[in-house]
């Protein structure tokens, strides 16, 4: 592994120890702190809705300039700064707007990586998934020792270690090869000429679709398992087992994506997210939560691996930045965000029938993922 290569994949590895420890604990932190589910929900909307306008504008920069690293140690900056914020916060709204700046943050820190580490590796791009798997890598080690270390601790713990997280993020910001690329000429802004792209429409509202299929196994799948007798260590280990075989595909990536086009990886990632909510919202058993965690590795890493594909081989540079924004604000903002109020709202009266609505998300992200395939891909 070259030197570029490392200092590429300690900074995709700084920011999954963040997440690592927010995603599974986070909601159980809140609700620690007095939130109702809907609640939560609300809270992990907001956010995600948020970084639509705020990544895009972020994007918008990234292009315009030609430059990435300066916008996220600025990012890594306010985020720690953030955290640090929340031993002060108490309330629902203090909450609400605390994770509105540090959570839309945090997400947007995602695509502009993932933008960086595509445009430094440039002919070399099929390298993205060996380099992207560190990420992976640090979320399972994150989620089971940060599980072991959570259990029988006191709420706080929770936010003390996403505090010492995003100070190591900040290093690994400091890290990362100062690229630059030419910057954007036209005036006319990248993102109009992106939503004059009917396939790349289709293709982002798709992949959307898919990855927002994923909120209620976010905001909520560790409060019922919880809720149903699981220890913390254990739903450690169940997160830590889809990112394990996500990492598979990561290492496996290049192969994979010459084998199989764009629209057939997000049909695959289809058909396993209606089998895996199914079952989720059927069972909390824990012989199928086993089985079905590990079709995480299509349900997210397969659509997350397509879509990079996507806008590498299909985006110029001087909008890429901008297209890794809008396949995040749309999948990872605003379709979650709708996925993510709807699974709180339902939550709220029936667990099982939240995860059932996600099965209706990844069917529609097939049905673009087909459409897509017969009109370009």
């Amino acid at each position: 592994m070259s030197l570029t290569s490392i200092r590429l994949s300690t900074c995709i590895f700084t920011i999954f120890l963040v997440f690592g420890i927010w995603v599974p604990f986070l909601p159980t932190w809140l609700e620690g702190r007095g939130l109702s589910a809907g609640q939560v929900g609300v809270v992990f909307a907001v956010a995600l809705w948020a970084r639509i306008p705020v990544g895009l504008f972020l994007a918008s920069i990234a292009d315009a300039t030609g430059r990435r690293k300066p916008i996220l140690i600025g990012i890594a900056l306010v985020i720690l700064l953030g955290f640090i914020s929340f031993k002060f916060l108490d309330g629902y709204l203090a909450l609400l707007l605390g994770w509105l700046v540090v959570g839309t943050l945090l997400t947007s820190t995602l695509p502009l990586t993932d933008n960086l580490v595509i445009l430094t590796l440039g002919d070399r791009k099929a390298d993205y998934g060996r380099i992207r798997m560190w990420g992976s890598l640090s979320f399972i080690g994150t989620s089971i020792l940060g599980g072991m270390y959570l259990q029988g601790r006191e709420n706080d713990a929770a936010l003390h270690l996403m505090i010492a997280g995003s100070a190591i993020v900040v290093l690994g910001a400091l890290l990362v090869p100062n690229v630059r690329v030419e910057p954007r000429k036209s005036r006319q802004p990248a993102v109009l000429e992106l939503l004059k792209d009917r396939p790349f429409l289709i293709f982002v509202l798709s992949a959307a679709a898919l990855q927002a299929s994923h909120a209620a196994l976010y905001g909520f799948a560790s409060i019922s398992w919880k809720a149903a007798g699981i220890s913390e260590g254990v739903i450690g280990l169940l997160w830590a087992e889809g990112v394990a075989l996500e990492v598979l595909l990561f290492i496996f990536g290049a192969s994979v994506m010459k084998r199989f086009r764009v629209w057939q990886v997000l049909t695959l990632a289809s058909v396993a997210g209606i089998v895996r909510w199914i079952v989720l919202g059927s069972t909390s058993d824990l012989t199928w939560l086993i089985a079905v965690q590990s079709l995480h590795a299509l349900t997210f890493a397969g659509t997350h691996l397509a879509a990079v594909t996507y806008i590498a081989r299909r985006i110029p540079h001087d909008r890429s930045a901008t297209a890794q924004g809008l396949y995040d604000g749309l999948g990872m903002g605003l379709m979650f965000g709708i996925a993510m109020m709807l699974a709180g709202w339902i939550y709220g009266t029936s667990a099982t029938d939240a995860f059932y609505v996600m099965a209706i998300f990844s069917t529609l992200g097939g049905i673009g993922a087909i459409v897509l395939g017969k009109i370009q891909d």
